[in-house]
């Protein structure tokens, strides 16, 4: 079972736990995306993510899928905000439930992995040196790198 969510709202860990817990399964892993206050050696106040949400959605379920195909998992919550999320606001939500511990930490990884490198969310960071829009991950870079590798561009 997957769900998918692009929003505007803050992300409830409580909903994501109820839609990847169950009985039959031994491991309810969540990770949170949370914005930093820092990047690129530059304080950061708050960012701007933007999309075009339905295809944005789109891949995020495709992202979702092929991990499933990949990852003996059992359910997949994957939400994402949209718009202005602060310094400690989590940006991405991610549950996944798994009979075994090692299958969801493995599916969770190249989630988060993928989302950055192919869903169509991009972010503008704020803070006291103006705005700067933020690349992802650096072409040829393999998964478990660093994705904010990228230079941020001054807007």
């Amino acid at each position: 079972m997957i769900t998918v969510s692009l929003q505007t709202d803050p992300l409830d860990e409580a909903t994501v736990r109820k839609l990847v817990s169950e009985d039959s399964l031994g491991a309810v892993l969540l990770f949170h995306g949370v914005v930093r206050n820092h990047h690129g050696g530059r304080s950061v106040s708050h960012i701007d993510y933007q999309s075009y949400p339905a295809m944005a959605e789109a891949e995020l379920r495709r992202v979702a899928e092929d991990s499933l195909a990949r990852h003996p998992v059992d359910r997949i919550a994957l939400f994402h905000r949209v718009g202005i999320v602060r310094v400690g606001e989590a940006s991405l939500l991610l549950g996944v439930g798994s009979r075994h511990r090692a299958a969801a930490f493995a599916c969770a990884l190249e989630i988060v992995d993928e989302i950055k490198r192919r869903v169509p969310i991009w972010k503008r960071e704020y803070g006291p040196d103006g705005a700067f829009w933020v690349e992802g991950v650096l072409p040829g870079a393999s998964l478990g790198e660093e994705p904010s590798q990228g230079v941020p561009k001054r807007w």
